[in-house]
């Protein structure tokens, strides 16, 4: 019975795991946002929506898809990681390729990146 129950939540994942992929694609392909140098440009979020996200992601250990400000027409840089704050209060990030402190102004947007 549990290994039943185990292969439908594995099935399960997969499905909304491909679903995403699937989202994600079409919304590359036919989606109305921008794209600079084949990056998409997320709208800028107001400054209390990105400061409750960055929260969240801190307090709950969630993995984010941070974008941050660039000059027009110039593709913005998008990182994935984790953040977390120092003893001073900074909010770092820690990705594989970079740890950088971050602030709301730096920042269009916070995504949740969900783990497989």
């Amino acid at each position: 019975m549990f290994e039943v129950i185990s292969m439908q939540n594995s099935t399960a994942r997969r499905f909304a795991n491909l679903s995403n992929q699937v989202a994600t694609i079409y919304q590359e392909f036919f989606g109305e946002l921008p794209l600079i140098d084949g990056q998409v440009v997320y709208p800028q979020m107001p400054e209390f929506q990105l400061t409750y996200f960055l929260d969240q992601a801190v307090t709950r250990h969630y993995r984010v898809q941070l974008q941050f400000k660039a000059a027009p027409n110039v593709a913005p840089m998008t990182v994935s990681g984790f953040l977390q704050t120092d003893a001073a209060q900074h909010m770092i990030l820690r990705s594989t390729s970079l740890t950088t402190i971050v602030t709301p102004t730096m920042l269009r947007s916070v995504q949740r990146v969900h783990l497989h």
